[in-house]
């Protein structure tokens, strides 16, 4: 097949395929739209005009832990060089674009790497370039989600490999530990997969050697982490991890009126007013409160919510789940092809188990699992889903070339 033999051309034509999509879309966006919105923009204007990791909401508040450094980090080399006004805004863009482009050009090397077929890899490269699922994400609103993603493949194949060997070495349980930590600095809900692969090894095996390489690991993870954890004991002078704003998120999507969607904030202005990156008059309580104990009351005051209604935080939780699967019922378009690629995926992981392998399989397995738990509880994005769409497509692209082969065998099979 010419795809599989020259990879190079494969990239090159998926990524020029996803960049020329987007590109279009881009240009069909305001001037308005393209400028700089969301905490991760406005950490990264703090960061060059400030020289602080701070500043993310609607009124200065001072340091802060409302996201992980690598992306505000990256965005504010970009404003250094062109500027934090529209100039730099725009090539911001084109980073997006870029970074998403980047992601489904190489599907069909991630196919290789974990076993699968070419062809799985080829349609989810080219149809993930094609179809524009997470729509503004991938154009002018995305964030560090295409690195999580790239970051999980390299991580993903780093167990396969070593579970695979025979040989479990201090060394690399180490090296596998840094690696986590490292991945930990672009996003922190990588994490739940950590501990879901961690519990997958204990429990399938169950002896002091796993044990140690667990314990190995997660402290080698630690000792990755622990400069940004010192970093917010200083400057917020209180313990938190890499993140801090879990209990804002529970209580912005956790609360009488509240809906399971961002994207239907216009019907929820109650929501809307909630979130100090919208709102001057809560952003000016979070600078009030500080930014830790500002969380730790909103976390206090969601829990509360959830317990006192326990009905309809269940079926917020149930409609969560449906559209972090299948898509927002209120975009017809990203709904049907979600829900499409969605449920081929879930069909292919049996053929992921029988044709690729049972390791493969329980990898798979575990990250599909474990990753989205915390966002059942938080209202739907649809750019949370990035990280772990490309094992989705991969699982989908395998059952659809493996019905493709049978009903090609079938035809020559003399009568």
């Amino acid at each position: 097949m010419f795809f599989s033999r020259h990879r190079i051309v494969t990239i090159l034509l998926i990524f020029s395929l996803s960049f020329v999509v987007r590109f279009a879309m881009l240009t069909r966006t305001s001037r308005e739209q393209r400028l700089g919105t969301g905490e991760a923009s406005r950490i990264a204007n703090a960061l060059v005009t400030k020289g602080q990791f701070a500043d993310p909401y609607a009124v200065p508040t001072g340091p802060t832990a409302h996201t992980t450094p690598f992306f505000p980090v990256l965005l504010a080399g970009v404003y250094e060089v062109f500027g934090t006004g529209y100039r730099g805004n725009f090539v911001r863009c084109l980073l997006v674009i870029s970074s998403y482009s980047l992601l489904y050009a190489l599907y069909p090397t991630f196919a290789s790497a974990f076993g699968f077929p070419i062809q799985a890899g080829l349609f989810a490269g080219f149809l993930s370039a094609l179809l524009p699922t997470k729509r503004s994400a991938e154009v002018f609103r995305g964030w560090e989600e295409p690195y999580s993603a790239l970051a999980l493949a390299f991580l993903l194949y780093l167990t396969l490999q070593r579970t695979l060997s025979s040989r479990r070495e201090v060394k690399s349980a180490i090296l596998v530990g840094a690696c986590w930590g490292a991945a930990l600095y672009i996003s922190f809900t990588l994490f739940a997969v950590f501990v879901g692969l961690a519990l997958l090894d204990l429990a399938r095996h169950r002896s002091l050697r796993v044990l140690r390489d667990v314990c190995v690991t997660s402290l080698a993870l630690v000792a990755m982490i622990s400069p940004w954890l010192l970093r917010n004991r200083v400057e917020l002078q209180g313990w938190t991890l890499m993140r801090d704003n879990l209990g804002l998120e529970l209580r912005y999507s956790n609360h009488d009126g509240a809906g399971p969607s961002s994207t239907l904030l216009n019907a929820d202005p109650v929501s809307w007013d909630m979130h100090p990156s919208n709102s001057m008059r809560e952003a000016q309580v979070v600078k009030d409160l500080g930014e830790l104990n500002y969380n730790r009351r909103e976390l206090h005051l969601a829990l509360a919510w959830m317990s006192g209604h326990p009905g309809a935080f269940v079926r917020l939780s149930l409609k969560r789940f449906l559209y972090f699967w299948l898509g927002p019922p209120e975009h017809p378009f990203e709904l049907v092809v979600t829900s499409c690629y969605t449920l081929l995926g879930f069909g292919g992981l049996a053929f992921v188990r029988k044709k690729v392998g049972p390791v493969q399989f329980r990898l798979w397995c575990a990250v599909l699992v474990f990753y989205p738990l915390l966002y059942y509880f938080v209202q739907y994005i649809n750019r949370y889903r990035v990280p772990i769409d490309w094992m989705i497509w991969l699982s989908a692209g395998l059952l659809v070339s493996s019905v493709l082969e049978r009903r090609a065998a079938a035809r020559v099979q003399p009568e």
